[in-house]
C-alpha cells in the first residue's frame, strides 16, 4: 500500500483501498483479494506517470532507476486515458492515483491536478461518443 498524502474523491461511503502493484496482473489480483473479503471495497491503483506531448519526451523523464518500479505510463494525456479506461474495463482496479515521475530539481514538476482533469474530461467525451 501506498503511504503518499493523497485526495480521495469518490462518491459514496464504501471503503477505498489504495495499492501499489508491480504490474497489472498482480494489481488485478489484488483487488479480486481484496473484493473476496468485502465487495465493496474499491480499489485504486496508483500509476507512476511521465506525461508530455509525444511519447520520447515522456519516456526521457523516466530514469534507469525508474525500471521495473510499479505500473508506470509514460505518453500523452489521451493515451493516459485510454489506460485507465482499459484499467476500469478489464476489472485491474476501480480507478487510479497518479504519482509523478521523481524528476531533477531543474526541471518543472508535472501538474497532476491538471493531468486529472484533463483525462477525466477525455474519458466523458469517450463515454459521450459510446453512448
Amino acid at each position: 500500500m501506498a503511504d503518499e498524502a493523497w485526495s480521495e474523491l469518490t462518491c459514496g461511503p464504501e471503503p477505498v483501498v489504495r495499492v501499489a502493484a508491480a504490474d497489472l496482473q498482480q494489481a488485478r489480483r489484488t483487488r479480486a483479494r481484496l473484493r473476496d473479503d468485502d465487495a465493496d471495497v474499491a480499489v485504486i491503483l496508483d500509476v507512476t506517470v511521465a506525461v508530455a506531448g509525444d511519447v520520447r519526451a515522456a519516456c526521457a523523464s523516466f530514469g534507469a532507476d525508474e525500471s521495473g518500479r510499479g505500473v508506470r505510463y509514460a505518453g500523452t494525456v489521451r493515451g493516459l486515458a485510454g489506460l485507465i479506461a482499459d484499467i476500469e474495463t478489464a476489472g485491474v482496479a476501480d480507478g487510479v492515483t497518479l504519482v509523478g515521475v521523481a524528476s531533477p530539481p531543474s526541471a518543472t514538476p508535472l501538474d497532476l491536478a491538471e493531468i486529472g482533469r484533463t483525462v477525466l474530461a477525455v474519458l466523458e467525451q469517450r463515454r459521450r461518443i459510446c453512448a
